[in-house]
């Protein structure tokens, strides 16, 4: 199971209708995009990371402008950014090369 957080909490309050994706990527991290439209027309994303023991990584609520974005679009995005954090684009992600490191 996932250590939600408050981000997530916020994504659940509103009981909208959602296309959801989730996987676990290569080096074992979770990661779960969500997009919805929202009240104003645009788009919602909800992007997470989860660590390979379900420890909460990443989430935040991203919102797209729907006069340029679809649904479709906004979870294809979304995979791209959680696939490159949890990969460890920047550096945000320590598990993203744990494996690399079991015998230290």
């Amino acid at each position: 199971m996932f250590e939600r957080g408050e981000i997530y909490a916020k994504w659940k309050a509103l009981d909208k209708e959602e296309q959801c994706y989730t996987t676990e990527v290569e080096n074992g991290c979770h990661i779960e995009i969500r997009a919805r439209e929202a009240e104003d027309s645009d788009i919602e994303m909800f992007i997470s990371v989860y660590t390979a023991t379900g420890e909460r990584a990443y989430e935040r609520i991203r919102k797209l402008p729907g006069i340029e974005w679809t649904v479709e679009d906004a979870l294809k995005r979304g995979i791209d950014q959680a696939e490159r954090i949890a990969g460890g684009a920047s550096g945000r992600l320590a598990c993203a090369d744990a494996h690399g490191h079991d015998d230290e």
